[in-house]
């Protein structure tokens, strides 16, 4: 599993996949300090548009690439397709931890110029709650452009995390979709609302009862779907 891990690294070293990772976050960090957002509105832009964004754009490219060559590379490879499939989720998770960890440093470095609104725990608390929620997302779409395209992959992800935001405080069946936890658990950790605002006093979106509890369904329901398209994925080059 290493060694293909490294071979997608080593795929993408003349790509702009690995420079995507670091630089999404720092435009998303400069956006906020030229329109004066701090701290909040940076996390405001990063998990509601930034942070789905990338994820659908860098797996997209992943399979963009093997794509372009009819999956050659793929078929050609001696291990087991199904491996070869994790092995691309997990590049792609190890990205997603980097690219949050170049966000969470560039938080830090906006509140020490400019006055600081998150405090470093809940920044390093939010940091890895964003990185287990948005898991799941991978896997979708690594499928979904299989099946499709970037565009379908991209419009689906940012589409899916908008409908979470919107549903969140609401009666909506949709408030209970994986897409808008990260967006909900950002209330009683930062204590901001989506749109950057502070949580009013005594609301219930601050009751941080349930963040272990749904973080922990989102983490399964990364790994369901993770065991299924690989499954999927195994099936589909055999035949």
């Amino acid at each position: 599993m290493i060694d293909i891990i490294k071979a997608e690294f080593q795929k993408s070293k003349r790509t702009t996949i690995n420079k995507f990772v670091m630089i999404t976050p720092l435009i998303t960090l400069l956006l906020c300090v030229l329109w004066g957002g701090g701290q909040n509105g940076a996390y405001n832009w990063w998990y509601t548009m930034f942070l789905p964004g990338m994820l659908a754009i860098i797996s997209a490219q992943v399979i963009t690439r093997e794509k372009s060559f009819s999956y050659k590379g793929v078929f050609l490879y001696s291990k087991d397709k199904g491996l070869i499939w994790l092995g691309k989720i997990l590049y792609i998770s190890i990205l997603l931890i980097f690219s949050c960890l170049i966000f969470m440093i560039g938080i830090e470095v906006i509140g020490f110029l400019f006055g600081s609104t998150i405090p470093l725990k809940a920044n390093i608390f939010a940091t890895a709650i964003l990185i287990f929620t948005f898991l799941f997302t991978i896997p979708i779409s690594l499928f979904l452009t299989v099946q499709f395209n970037m565009f379908v992959v991209v419009l689906f992800n940012i589409g899916m995390t908008i409908i979470g935001v919107v549903s969140i405080g609401t009666n909506s069946i949709l408030k209970f979709s994986p897409y808008g936890t990260s967006s909900a658990l950002m209330a009683p950790i930062l204590q901001i609302l989506p749109n950057g605002l502070p949580v009013p006093d005594n609301s219930p979106l601050l009751n941080g009862d349930l963040i272990v509890n749904d973080t922990v369904i989102n983490i399964i329901v990364f790994i369901m779907l993770t065991i299924l398209t690989t499954i999927w994925f195994k099936k589909r080059e055999v035949n």
